[in-house]
């Protein structure tokens, strides 16, 4: 198991912001959260997992969490930043859900969970 140091979640979700110290707090949508991931490629970190939820119906969520780790391997981040561009330019035409009230609660725990799930397989 790698050490927490190595890894960052950039994120706009406030839940994981407050559970985790190793997080970078975004301001706005998911494609900001993207944008952010990508330019921590260029300071040597590469994904963790995918930018995208598993299904289409998670990809309206407002609140995004993409894991990135502290790893210099030259080859894996051309793909990293072609699998970032591509999410970019799929969230930059999805219409989100409102991120108000209950909802923006349920939606924001949502992320934090399917984070939470990524880690676990580490």
């Amino acid at each position: 198991m790698r050490p927490l140091k190595d890894l960052l979640i950039v994120t706009n979700n406030p839940l994981v912001v407050e559970k985790y110290s190793y997080s970078r707090k975004v301001e706005g949508s998911p494609v900001e959260v993207v944008e952010e991931a990508s330019r921590m490629l260029l300071e040597g970190y590469c994904l963790f997992g995918s930018p995208l939820p598993p299904n289409g119906r998670l990809m309206k969520n407002p609140y995004r969490s993409i894991t990135l780790i502290g790893e210099k391997k030259q080859a894996k981040q051309g793909r990293d930043f072609l699998l970032l561009e591509k999410a970019r330019q799929r969230l930059t035409v999805t219409p989100f859900l409102g991120g108000e009230g209950k909802r923006g609660e349920d939606l924001a725990f949502m992320d934090l969970v399917l984070l939470e799930a990524s880690l676990d397989r580490r």
